[in-house]
């Protein structure tokens, strides 16, 4: 017998909420949705990245989590970070402070060929 009420019981026993990375705390997404060329669609589209997975990787406490000012955009953030299903993702975001807010636009997110080693040689 399927029991809704039991299967999101038992889904939110196998899956906590994770803490929120305290560095994060008031940090707005920004989601693009519907354009192929960046944002959510994109990253779907071209690289099977959820919206939830970058995200988990932006405001979540992660084993690790690093974060870099683009090279060529200044205005961009590139952040390395694991998913609750330890999936390991680049996240590049346009980073912008309005009154005292931070907030981040996902541009791309991709799980690198090479992992760790693309985001060392950036």
């Amino acid at each position: 017998m399927d029991d809704p009420d039991f299967r999101r019981l038992l889904d939110a026993y196998l899956e906590p909420p994770a803490d929120q990375n305290p560095r994060m705390a008031g940090v707005q997404i920004e989601w693009v949705r519907g354009n192929p060329d960046f944002g959510s669609r994109h990253m779907k589209e071209k690289h099977n990245v959820t919206e939830e997975e970058a995200e988990q990787v932006l405001l979540e406490v992660p084993l690790m989590v690093e974060a870099r000012r683009h090279g060529n955009w200044p205005g961009r953030t590139v952040f390395w970070g694991a998913t609750r299903h330890d999936r390991w993702l680049v996240v590049v975001c346009e980073d912008r402070q309005e009154e005292g807010i931070r907030y981040l636009k996902p541009i791309t997110a991709f799980e690198p060929d090479d992992g760790e080693a693309y985001w060392r040689r950036q």
